[in-house]
């Protein structure tokens, strides 16, 4: 039975190689970091009826997103290849590119911090 990879990176022609990882800058490594200790998608939104209860209620001060949008941008993205690899979508790829970063970035993330099935579907 034949193997059929549906990658929202499907169609790239070249590999990531480690010299996409060096594009990247000390500060947007730091937010990488950052992005494998953290699931985005279980963040209480700060700014929603149910965040500010916490927040008064609990006295526990939410995460806020990052002030530049495309640190935000490279957060998110990180924090959805670490935790939910297989769920990464196009529209996610799509943010992503859109912020300023490259597809061989996208790849060596995703390479770097999908899951074991993810990589070898990039490869």
């Amino acid at each position: 039975m034949a193997y059929l990879g549906f990658s929202p990176l499907d169609g790239e022609t070249r590999t990531a190689t480690a010299s996409d990882a060096g594009l990247f800058s000390s500060t947007e490594l730091r937010v990488i970091g950052l992005a494998e200790r953290v699931d985005a998608t279980r963040e209480i939104a700060p700014n929603s009826r149910f965040g500010r209860f916490v927040e008064w209620a609990l006295g526990v001060r939410l995460a806020r997103p990052l002030a530049d949008p495309r640190l935000e941008s490279l957060r998110r993205f990180a924090s959805l290849a670490r935790h939910h690899a297989n769920e990464l979508g196009e529209d996610d790829v799509g943010s992503f590119l859109a912020s300023g970063y490259s597809r061989g970035q996208a790849q060596g993330l995703l390479a770097y911090l999908g899951s074991e099935g993810r990589r070898g579907r990039l490869a």
